[in-house]
């Protein structure tokens, strides 16, 4: 199957803490999910699990019929390479360009310097940076950063993009051009997750919205 299913997922740290509890979920290939929910809903918890961070307590998580709870450690490097993951803060390399940025996952996947360019540019241009790629970090704003910060998890066009909270750090207005960003990488074929607080903003873009509480599905609206 393609796409992504929670099979009754329950995560349980260490500590006692349960993130996740009975979670069942699909979600159908190259679709945009937001994911909602107050701070400790669970909602960073259910992208670490898809990054292979953590591991189910019980459960299955399948990503295109795969089963990556059972993954060992060593086949996660392969797994991770089509995945595209934005956070929060940028960590973005302050001495390098906005080309540079993006150029470093393809670099240290060993892709070829003239393909790397080529998607460098490629990526820069769907998130409307084409024209600042030879600046340093610190001559950007802040949605420009995000921006680019988005490009480089885009570059190696991954089959799933997880965003944590992308627009924390972001005003209402550049919160909402970075949101519209996402649709657009659906429209190639992306699946696209992304967990946010921003409820209200959510609520105007259409998209379908899964909202969590306590590690619990608390509400699953479809589409517009």
């Amino acid at each position: 199957m393609e796409g992504i299913e929670f099979q009754r997922v329950v995560k349980r740290f260490d500590s006692g803490v349960e993130a996740l509890h009975d979670v069942s979920l699909s979600i159908a290939s190259g679709s945009l999910t937001f994911l909602t929910g107050h701070s400790g809903a669970g909602k960073s918890t259910f992208l670490q699990l898809l990054l292979g961070q953590h591991t189910p307590t019980r459960g299955r998580i399948l990503v295109n019929g795969v089963d990556i709870g059972r993954l060992r450690r060593r086949q996660l490097p392969l797994y991770r390479r089509h995945l595209g993951a934005v956070f929060q803060n940028d960590h973005l390399l302050p001495r390098r360009t906005v080309s540079a940025n993006v150029a470093v996952s393809l670099q240290v996947a060993g892709m070829r310097a003239r393909e790397t360019e080529r998607r460098v540019r490629a990526a820069l241009d769907t998130v409307e940076l084409l024209d600042k790629a030879h600046l340093l970090p610190g001559h950007l704003s802040a949605g420009e950063r995000q921006r680019v910060v988005i490009a480089r998890a885009v570059a190696n066009r991954p089959k799933l993009l997880l965003a944590d909270e992308p627009t924390g750090n972001l005003d209402p207005a550049l919160s909402e051009s970075v949101m519209g960003l996402f649709g657009r990488f659906v429209d190639v074929g992306t699946t696209v997750i992304v967990a946010t607080h921003e409820i209200d903003l959510v609520r105007t873009l259409g998209r379908r919205t899964v909202a969590l509480a306590r590690g619990r599905i608390v509400d699953d609206s479809r589409e517009a």
